[in-house]
């Protein structure tokens, strides 16, 4: 049966001693509470919900975050709060999660407020994009009906932290009880934590990882003949230009001009692109040099010489998956989430040619993958507000809702612990258990504001380079850096 008690805690908070009624809190004398939906490939098991105690972790996966039979009070960012305050607490989350994603999120959230003990009710704001995320996020500020939680890309959170909109994470990272314990943290990638960090403070709580990559048809390579797959520049050029010769010869007109890599403008490929001329040495430090770095006119003249040569060509619709159903492209750019649709389309389209993900090709071997991802962060608002957002970030990162989380959108959780449950307990396809083996060498993006500036300069430079009759690199590149000068 349930129990409700009351007690005083004292803690020490920005130097002031506090002492906190702790009022109607909840501790189990039977602690299992079942979830309400079983996930393909990720089992629910029995739970303490007050706790959040993940019993659905195996050995030896490191002890998830909290594991405490009782709860206790935890100080807000900003002004501690009695945990008493918590019932019924409304907050809202907006996400870009859709299908079945989508669908996942919204069953994770059902969950939490079904079984959490504080009667926190969390509403969904769902968005298709992060520039979305943006707009309706910023709009909610000055309302009373404001979004309290962002699961966005960490440029756009740090851009937020330095408008002072989010908050640092780190009162309740640290606090003993209800934080996250150092074994915890450290299951979590390092780079990706990091790329959640602006100057050293951590702003978010990393949700999911992607990765960039090239999609490969390897029968019809062979069939080309090509038994090797391309590991560096020149080998895929070659490989490119010789499925586009082939189609320009062969007897069906609908596919001339087709063949090679599909020209992709989106500025996460374009930095793709340069990553594979190895501007990541750079941009680490300062994202700025993205527009000035002498890679990305590298990479921008490469991309040029392709399209030049008939190896790279602008496609009449943005999907590229029934092109390659259709082998018009042997190769083109996609992320972890576009592999699900890929999936789909070569099963509706009967098509039986294998393929596989490669990450961009290097000079000499393949360049480190280029990885981004989704965090959450939390809004700046009331403390009682701010102290249930992250009640309930907390409870999203425990491995097996990053799991089940990850699995629905094809994407990796951010830390091994929910990578291992996937790998022992999913069902996951091949291309994903390929994709985690780049994971250890991957490129991250750090959260810097200066990335939502440099992408559409960068977007428009490309486009410009792509004309029939386009400028020198250096007067483009040139071009570019004064528009982005022009900003600030």
């Amino acid at each position: 049966m349930w129990q409700a008690r009351s007690r005083v805690k004292c803690i020490l908070h920005q130097g002031v001693t506090i002492c906190l009624l702790m009022g109607s809190l909840i501790t189990a004398c039977n602690p299992t509470i079942a979830t309400t939906k079983p996930t393909a490939g990720i089992t629910n098991t029995p739970e303490i919900t007050a706790a959040i105690v993940d019993t659905a972790t195996p050995e030896p996966l490191p002890t998830p975050i909290g594991v405490r039979q009782t709860p206790s009070a935890i100080p807000s960012a900003t002004i501690p709060v009695e945990l008493g305050k918590l019932k019924g607490t409304r907050i809202r989350i907006i996400h870009p999660w859709t299908g079945q994603a989508g669908r996942e999120f919204r069953q994770l959230i059902n969950e939490f407020n079904q079984e959490n003990v504080w009667q926190i009710q969390v509403e969904e704001v769902q968005s298709g994009s992060v520039s979305e995320i943006s707009q309706i996020f910023t709009e909610s500020l000055a309302s009373s009906d404001h979004v309290d939680i962002a699961a966005t890309s960490p440029e756009y959170l740090a851009d937020w932290y330095g408008q002072g909109r989010i908050i640092d994470l780190a009162d309740f990272i640290s606090n003993p009880e209800w934080g996250i314990t150092d074994a915890v943290r450290d299951t979590y990638y390092a780079s990706v934590w990091k790329a959640n960090q602006v100057d050293e403070k951590l702003i978010a709580i990393p949700a999911q990882i992607n990765l960039q990559f090239m999609v490969y048809n390897q029968t019809w390579a062979e069939e080309l003949g090509f038994t090797e797959i391309p590991t560096t520049r020149q080998e895929f050029i070659r490989q490119v230009c010789e499925a586009a010769i082939v189609n320009n010869k062969d007897a069906k007109k609908e596919n001339d001009g087709t063949g090679g890599w599909i020209i992709n403008t989106s500025s996460t490929t374009l930095i793709s692109w340069i990553n594979a001329f190895g501007g990541n040495k750079t941009w680490l430090q300062d994202p700025l040099e993205i527009i000035t770095q002498n890679e990305t006119g590298d990479a921008f003249s490469f991309l040029r010489e392709m399209m030049e040569k008939g190896c790279a060509w602008n496609s009449r619709v943005a999907s590229p998956f029934t092109y390659f159903a259709e082998r018009q492209t042997l190769a083109f750019s996609a992320s972890l989430p576009d592999l699900i649709e890929l999936e789909e389309t070569l099963s509706f389209t009967k098509n039986s040619d294998k393929w596989t993900i490669l990450p961009y090709p290097g000079a000499e071997k393949y360049a480190p993958a280029l990885m981004t991802g989704m965090s959450y962060g939390i809004s700046q608002t009331e403390p009682v507000e701010e102290l249930a957002s992250w009640l309930f970030v907390r409870w999203l990162a425990l491995p097996r809702n990053q799991a089940r989380l990850s699995e629905a959108a094809g994407t990796i959780p951010p830390t091994t612990a929910g990578v291992n449950l996937m790998e022992t307990t999913g069902e996951v396809p091949v291309w994903w258990k390929e994709a985690i083996t780049l994971v250890a060498d991957a490129s991250i993006l750090p959260a810097s504001s200066d990335l939502r500036r440099i992408r559409p300069v960068l977007e428009d430079g490309f486009w410009q380079m792509m004309q029939p009759t386009p400028m020198a690199i250096p007067t483009l590149m040139n071009q570019m850096n004064d528009t982005i000068k022009a900003e600030q």
